[in-house]
């Protein structure tokens, strides 16, 4: 700054200025008598003197000032207006290691730069060489989604003078940039800020993620797999291929074994759930004179997360309106998101009760329902809160249910479930055969699952919370795609416990073979997320060194997942060996030493009437006794679910975040299933008088 004069036009702007030369420019200010603040600073490190600066814009002037100070107002008009950082054009400025690696074609060490203070504030930089640093704060800059761009201002008459950057200099710059390209990228919080307008979040690689939670991303679906996940991984196929290259017989020997003794465990553990749910009938069950005493009811906010389902809105407004609950305790929140106009056109249009409230999520990724219910939590009054989807049609009285189960219940119980089934299930083959899994599902396999006090995937659906336990976990997952499945672990690992209640919510059965798939999909791509998420700290599923639901975790979400991409294999092998005995029996009989020959004979003549005879009973529990000849269809139905299980893999690995949607109304189209329905709800499907249109 020798012999340099500056004058700042700053038009009445408050600003301060941060210097940590070590020469007379400490007393050449001082004997100017300037009225601005002067903070001296001794440290080297640029950042750091960045972070001392108190003013929500810096500009940073270098000693070889090339351009007049008097841009800086009309700088600062350009921050305000859109842009984030502002560098002055350096002559004869090229870069192509920045833009090819980065993409950009900017300069860290320009002397003249302006931008916003949040940025300090936001990115956290690990390096601690100047150039280093330097590269890596813009680097993360712009990966915090910050505008950054080069702008042309007018030179100072002594702007010809040379840069004075070393050629080494030049050469740790080049090398910088090389660097920080095979560095990992970082999650990027937002900045308060950004918190209060659009809700918490973050950045990843430059893109916005807005997913209204304050869940961590180690427990969280948004990585696919840690490091450590990745390293076990390739270390695995590493073992199998060398295996497969020393003693490729003996490999697939053990591979067979591992797979039947699954499978055994499999079938063995599914048996005593089936007992235990007979034995014990552990779902919390409520006399009709309990519901009828006359009493004080908490309040209660129900979820409704929509997504261009203006179809199902009337019916859904009508089912939650003919709840047996006191409306002025009841809040509806109508989770509608904002580019869905045509369902928040119609949902204007009726004629809504008072407690109803149209709750619009601003647009954002992820597009998903976990995301737009962790908006929709912030807004809850209740001291209860339930997600009901949009073709819901829970029993009238499952509120009071659910209320009068919790005071039964431990106050370590947080969450309660209700049992799901369809209100159309005799529309086609397709709709019975998912009837009948549902019924075996949720009448059967997870009440088991309660008996033993084991972690239960919830439902999409009637997941009833304590809203103060709920907020305490953070709410939902907005990158799994069973955030459902997901929580309900979580409750778990939290030492919470879930009860279910023995209430029914009524919803639609997918009637359409390619709308199930893509709905299978989904659900599987969850499990997948969901097994791969709390296997990253296996041990904290166990609340103590004696809990073994570590184990019942690796059946029900790990085992049953994994049995659905190993299936057509199995199958294959096993009609193989009758049909082609005489050419391959020898050859698969080499696979099965005789203890494992005898688990899989097992598992194949026992195993599989057992399963079939799992899905009559959920059948005859639910009285439908007419589908229960439509089970002996289920080896089909397993096998699109092992289809769907591979393209759920292939989802996973192209599109993790996607959120398949599944088409609802289905049924409107179909009059005599329209019937079925109004038969098992026992009323009209719309209230004219509700619904007004």
């Amino acid at each position: 700054m020798r012999g340099l004069s500056v004058v700042i036009t700053t038009d009445g702007l408050s600003w301060e200025k941060v210097d940590n030369s070590i020469d007379r420019v400490h007393n050449t200010l001082k004997s100017q008598g300037l009225e601005y603040e002067i903070i001296f600073s001794k440290s080297e490190d640029l950042l750091n003197n960045y972070k001392i600066c108190r003013y929500s814009y810096i500009c940073k002037l270098g000693g070889n000032l090339k351009h007049p100070p008097e841009v800086i107002p009309a700088l600062i008009k350009e921050l305000d207006y859109g842009l984030d950082f502002i560098i002055l054009h350096k002559k004869n400025y090229k870069n192509r290691t920045s833009k090819i690696l980065h993409g950009f074609e900017v300069d860290p060490y320009s002397g003249f730069q302006i931008f916003k203070k949040e940025i300090v504030e936001r990115v956290s930089i690990k390096s601690t060489k100047p150039i280093d640093a330097m590269t890596e704060f813009f680097i993360k800059a712009k990966e915090a989604g910050y505008k950054i761009e080069t702008i042309s201002a007018p030179f100072l008459i002594n702007s010809n003078i040379k840069e004075s950057i070393k050629t080494q200099d030049k050469i740790k710059i080049f090398f910088s940039w090389i660097k920080h390209k095979f560095k990992s990228s970082e999650v990027i919080p937002f900045h308060s800020n950004d918190v209060t307008n659009k809700g918490e979040g973050f950045h990843f690689k430059g893109t916005e993620f807005v997913n209204h939670t304050l869940l961590e991303n180690r427990e969280s679906a948004f990585f696919r797999l840690t490091r450590v996940q990745t390293t076990g991984i390739l270390i695995l196929l590493a073992v199998l291929t060398f295996s497969f290259y020393t003693n490729w017989l003996l490999t697939l020997k053990v591979l067979v074994a591992i797979l039947t003794f699954l499978y055994f465990c499999d079938l063995l553990f599914n048996l005593f759930l089936i007992i235990r749910s007979f034995s014990k009938e552990p779902e919390i069950k409520i006399k009709k004179k309990e519901l009828k005493v006359q009493r004080e009811w908490p309040s209660y906010t129900i979820f409704c997360p929509l997504y261009k389902e203006w179809k199902v809105l009337p019916q859904f407004v009508t089912a939650m309106n003919r709840l047996d609950y006191p409306k002025n305790k009841l809040q509806v929140l109508l989770l509608l998101e904002e580019d869905d106009t045509e369902t928040l056109k119609r949902a204007y249009e009726f004629n809504l009760p008072s407690n109803f409230e149209i709750v619009v999520v601003p647009h954002s990724f992820p597009k998903t329902k976990p995301k737009a219910c962790n908006f929709g939590l912030k807004k809850a009054i209740g001291e209860y809160s339930v997600i009901y989807d949009a073709e819901d049609i829970p029993d009238t009285d499952q509120l009071k249910k659910v209320v009068l189960a919790f005071e039964k219940v431990n106050s370590n119980v947080a969450c309660i479930q209700a049992k799901l089934n369809f209100y159309n299930p005799h529309q086609n083959i397709l709709t019975r055969i998912f009837t009948a899994e549902y019924s075996l599902w949720f009448d059967l396999v997870l009440t088991g699952l309660q008996s033993i006090e084991a972690p239960i995937p919830l439902g999409g659906t009637s997941n009833h919370f304590k809203t103060s336990k709920l907020q305490t976990l953070k709410g939902w997952d907005a990158f799994n795609v069973t955030e459902d499945c997901d929580l309900g672990i979580r409750l778990y690992k939290n030492k919470f416990k879930t009860s279910i209640v023995d209430s029914t919510t009524h919803e639609e059965a997918n009637s359409d073979a390619n709308n199930w798939f893509w709905q299978r999909t989904r659900w599987i791509k969850g499990y997948i997320q969901t097994y791969l998420v709390h296997m990253r700290n296996p041990y904290s599923l166990m609340n103590s060194w004696r809990d073994y639901h570590i184990a019942t975790f690796q059946i029900i979400i790990g085992g049953k997942t994994l049995s659905m991409f190993i299936n057509p294999f199995m199958w294959i092998i096993t009609a193989s060996y009758f049909i082609f005995r005489a050419e391959i029996g020898p050859f698969i009989e080499q696979l099965y030493p005789a203890p494992v020959l005898y688990m899989g004979v097992f598992s194949l003549v026992f195993g599989n009437f057992l399963y079939m005879y799992y899905y009559m009973l959920g059948c005859a529990k639910r009285e439908y006794y007419d589908l229960i000849k439509y089970t002996f269809l289920v080896p089909l139905y397993w096998l699109a679910m092992s289809a769907a299980a591979w393209v759920a893999l292939y989802k996973l690995l192209t599109a993790p975040h996607q959120w398949s949607k599944t088409k609802h109304g289905l049924f409107l189209e179909n009059n005599k299933a329209l019937l079925q329905v109004e038969s098992v709800i026992g009323n009209n499907l719309v209230d004219k008088d509700i619904v007004k249109n």
